[in-house]
């Protein structure tokens, strides 16, 4: 079974048990992600919501681009909808980095 860490109306994050992958599901998009692949799109995300927080004139118009490594396409969001993202992204973040310094340490 899953291991869920946080949630929201728009979305969630899990952890799959067979690969350790985290799950980000969101809307229409999905992201099997290593922890490595997790911070760097968190750190995506959070740079780009910092870059648009207090620009956007429109929180529901979708006019923000999340660029990919694919050249040629990129993820667009509303204000509102970044936010989430970068909500249940950040949450699961403070959540592994509780599970990492509750983990017995190797002697």
């Amino acid at each position: 079974m899953a291991q869920f860490f946080h949630h929201n109306e728009f979305g969630y994050c899990a952890r799959c048990p067979r690969t350790c992958h985290l799950h980000v599901c969101f809307g229409n998009v999905a992201l099997a992600a290593t922890t490595t692949e997790f911070t760097d799109f968190r750190r995506v995300v959070a740079d780009t919501w910092q870059h648009h927080c207090l620009r956007t004139t429109d929180p529901e118009c979708r006019c923000i681009a999340l660029r990919t490594p694919a050249p040629h396409l990129a993820l667009v969001f509303s204000l509102v909808e970044l936010t989430q993202l970068r909500d249940i992204l950040e949450n699961t973040a403070l959540l592994l980095e509780v599970e990492q310094l509750l983990a017995p340490k190797a002697e």
